[in-house]
């Protein structure tokens, strides 16, 4: 087999032209079914009385492995300059008097041997548990020499030894989708980040951070991911609610919000609308399953991402983090609702609730009103995360120990939900209430489908007072959600297998974030804090912001970094030569 560095050339113009227009082609979204989206879980036989209860009485369980994924460029390298260069002057952000291009990757792409450190502090404060490390590069043409034919190569950390088995450098070209890497070579982190459910491994979980990110403090794995609370997300206070096409003014607004407004619009259609908010800016404990449900949900959205070669070509692009987190959310909600409407509630499984039927449902509703007393009735499983961990044989966190929710407390969305005027008619169909409405034929409007669509989609506000009153039946878990055990099993296996996999917490992460603007600053935020004054933090993000093109002053903060990185990790890690 021929070798990938000496077959590989990019691909032409004419390849992405086609990707664009298939792209065309497609729908902005699908509905994937839970059957589906389960046929990758697998139930070990504790799972059920976890998700019902919220107990633990299975066998002890093993530390999860969780991969480590940077997306890495060294945009010093004189060959990923050239590689850049046509695309660069063939971009739409190319303007006649070239200022975007002398100026658009100055801080995107400079390097301060951040990688190394970073690989440091992961090697040490959480070693323990990580799988692999996965380094996601750009690749380049090396110039033919003498008579030696032009070969395609990588870029790879000088300092890292070849052949480890814990580390793998990859280029786009090895783990893009067979579309989209026809329109490589890519400079746009959100084009690359759309693909990494594509990295190959041993273990579904990962951990995608950049180069600036660095672990400040020993983690257990349960910090970013445990069996029995799934991954743990972070949010700003920043919302977005999108409930019309984004303009052309929304395209051009700062940083990282046309992408965010923008996904949040896509998020609306397929959800319903609501206030979501944004990702903490750190490192994200991901699913490669969900991711790829996640994107792969918003066809047309996802394709056209792969044909941005630099951030902001087209003004808009499906935004990674934001998407998969709040897709996650929203799944585990959908499927509660799911569940207790068309599953539990529709009990002879014939698409229609009947009367008899919905006078169950209006029982449990009432009883759960009647239990309506917000941080009272219901256990707080989130203020006991650790306590369960330990009695699964589970390390619990050490950084991330304010947890804020846990998806086994319901949906985050009913957290601090007032739903004393929830109404059976306004919510769930005119005439719920009212055994008179079977008189007649069938009415449409008692459909389970409809019901559940109403309260999944078109009223969000609905389903969520919907949860909480149900789920105010019981002390703890979500067994007042789910189908019969006995009745259904099968229906239930799938419910508890989805309920499995789109599990969350929320939490309050130790993490400080820094932009980084001079030597000065860098000092006075860092230097002094965390070296002279022993500052710590769990996770520490240092984003380059610097204007300046001084080489003094550059050179006067690359003294201030690299005294900050090896005082915080003097000790090189087994990965470097």
């Amino acid at each position: 087999m021929t070798p990938w560095s000496e077959s590989y050339t990019f691909p032409s113009w004419d390849e992405c032209q086609t990707v664009k227009e298939k792209a065309d082609d497609l729908p902005d979204m699908l509905h994937v079914p839970f059957e589906q989206s389960v046929a990758d879980v697998v139930l070990e036989g504790w799972e059920d009385e976890w998700i019902a209860k919220a107990r633990y009485t299975g066998p002890k369980l093993q530390e999860p492995k969780i991969d480590f994924v940077y997306n890495w460029v060294n945009g010093s390298q004189p060959e990923l300059q050239t590689a850049m260069r046509p695309y660069e002057l063939n971009s739409s952000l190319n303007d006649p008097e070239g200022v975007w291009v002398a100026s658009h990757g100055t801080n995107r792409y400079r390097e301060w041997d951040e990688l190394r450190y970073s690989m440091r502090s992961v090697e040490k404060y959480a070693g323990s548990f990580t799988n692999r490390i996965q380094i996601l590069v750009n690749a380049f043409h090396k110039p033919a020499e003498g008579d030696q034919p032009e070969k395609a190569d990588k870029q790879r950390p000088q300092w890292l030894k070849p052949g480890l088995d814990k580390v793998q450098v990859l280029s786009q070209e090895e783990f893009f989708g067979p579309d989209e890497r026809k329109c490589l070579p890519t400079f746009d982190s959100l084009t690359i980040e759309n693909q990494l459910y594509n990295t190959k491994s041993e273990t579904d979980r990962m951990f995608a951070l950049s180069d600036d990110m660095i672990l400040g403090k020993p983690h257990s794995a349960a910090d970013l991911y445990s069996p029995l609370f799934g991954p743990t997300l972070g949010f700003k206070d920043n919302a977005y609610n999108t409930l019309k096409p984004p303009t052309e003014e929304d395209a051009e607004r700062f940083g990282e919000k046309p992408f965010l407004i923008y996904t949040s619009w896509l998020l609306n259609r397929r959800f319903g609308a609501r206030k979501r908010k944004g990702q903490v800016h750190f490192g994200h404990s991901l699913s490669r399953s969900i991711a790829k449900e996640a994107i792969t949900s918003f066809p047309r959205p996802a394709l056209r991402s792969a044909f941005q070669r630099f951030r902001g070509e087209t003004g808009f692009q499906i935004y990674s983090w934001y998407v998969m987190f709040h897709y996650t959310m929203e799944r585990h909600r959908e499927a509660l609702l799911w569940s207790y409407i068309m599953l539990r509630s529709d009990q002879n499984d014939d698409g229609y609730i009947s009367w008899d039927e919905r006078k169950k449902m209006l029982r449990e509703l009432a009883e759960g009103m009647g239990n309506e007393s917000p941080e009272q009735f219901r256990r707080r499983i989130y203020y006991r995360v650790g306590d369960h961990l330990e009695e699964a044989g589970l390390q619990p966190p050490k950084v991330n120990t304010d947890a804020l929710w846990t998806s086994l407390d319901g949906p985050m969305m009913i957290k601090d939900l007032d739903c004393d005027a929830f109404d059976t008619e306004d919510c769930l169909a005119p005439g719920f209430s009212m055994p008179s409405s079977d008189a007649a034929a069938r009415s449409p409007v008692f459909s389970s489908a409809a019901i559940f669509d109403r309260v999944a989609r078109e009223s969000p506000r609905c389903g969520d007072c919907l949860l909480k009153l149900i789920l105010n039946r019981r002390r703890a878990g979500l067994g007042a959600l789910l189908p019969h055990p006995a009745k259904k099993s099968e229906q239930r296996a799938t419910v508890i297998k989805a309920l499995m996999k789109y599990q969350y917490t929320i939490v309050n992460p130790d993490a400080n974030f820094y932009m980084i603007t001079d030597a000065e600053q860098a000092e006075h935020a860092l230097l002094k804090p965390y070296l002279k004054h022993g500052k710590k933090a769990g996770q520490i993000c240092l984003n380059d912001d610097v204007v300046t093109q001084d080489e003094k002053e550059l050179e006067q903060l690359r003294k201030v970094m690299s005294a900050l990185f090896e005082g915080l990790l003097p000790q090189p890690s087994s990965f470097e030569v």
